[in-house]
């Protein structure tokens, strides 16, 4: 299980959470364009569309500045990302509902483990861990696709002393047991995702060039311990909240402030390479 780092104040943590813009806006005279990850809503708060913009900035690329302060703090997500060194998103909106899902590479206070988030009830749910057994190494590049069922799934590289790439999809209430598609002798790195039938079709580098994998998503292990706040049947962009539930919405029954999404709480440091430790 996670070994949290050790906790910090409501203000420390009140900056990793989520704050937002409503809409984005452009510089205007040849100022540079910044970067985000948000979410456009019309006049009635329904979701319309997710908008990732990122800028290079001093030689490094830039994914999740907020554009504009004092907006909806609702809308944006990840805002500290690029302090803290986060990797780029991988964004995709759910086939049918248009639930839009956000996965990226983010730091635990020790290493780099998969995140996802999701919109719903008219805000961001996450960043949330994919996966609750820890590991020390960082885990990178993820790349996010739905099944047949429009459910979704992500692979992603481990980069272990034989790098190593992973699998795990989302049933309902949690994410499966993540799945080693690689053994100790092949490399496994830099990948693609892609879902053909009941099939997850995955191509990566190794030493020998490129590979491609294909990985049956019936026989997945799902795990029993869940993943934190969104364990339940995630709802859809457009549903009524729960007033009894905390997960969409509703009060919570903690002593937690209302910023706060859950025990999952990613307390980040800085990162430089989004390819290595």
């Amino acid at each position: 299980m996670k070994t949290a780092p050790p906790t910090p104040d409501r203000s420390t943590l009140a900056r990793h959470l989520l704050v937002a813009v409503a809409i984005l806006s452009f510089s205007v005279g040849g100022s540079s364009l910044r970067s985000e990850v948000s979410v456009v809503t019309d006049n009635h708060g329904r979701y319309v569309r997710t908008v990732i913009l990122s800028e290079v900035r001093g030689g490094k690329r830039l994914n999740w500045s907020p554009i504009r302060a004092g907006k909806d703090p609702r809308l944006l997500l990840n805002p500290t990302g690029d302090t803290f060194g986060d990797g780029p998103p991988e964004f995709k909106e759910q086939p049918g509902s248009r639930q839009p899902w956000v996965v990226w590479s983010a730091s635990d206070g020790h290493d780099r483990e998969i995140v996802f988030a999701t919109w719903s009830m008219g805000r961001w749910l996450g960043p949330m861990l994919l996966e609750k057994t820890d590991n020390p190494y960082d885990d990178l590049n993820p790349r996010l696709a739905f099944d047949a069922e429009a459910r979704p799934v992500v692979v992603w590289w481990r980069n272990e002393p034989t790098p190593k790439v992973y699998l795990s999809a989302y049933r309902g209430s949690t994410w499966t047991q993540p799945l080693p598609l690689t053994d100790a002798a092949v490399s496994g790195r830099f990948l693609s995702l892609r879902i053909q039938g009941n099939q997850a079709v995955i191509t990566f580098n190794t030493s020998r060039g490129q590979t491609v994998l294909y990985q049956d998503l019936s026989q997945l292990s799902v795990q029993m311990d869940g993943n934190g706040p969104l364990d339940g049947p995630v709802p859809p962009p457009t549903a009524t909240p729960n007033p009894s539930d905390p997960a969409t919405g509703g009060p919570s029954t903690t002593n937690c402030s209302p910023e706060c999404p859950g025990s999952d709480i990613i307390v980040q440091k800085p990162h430089t390479d989004d390819n290595s430790k």
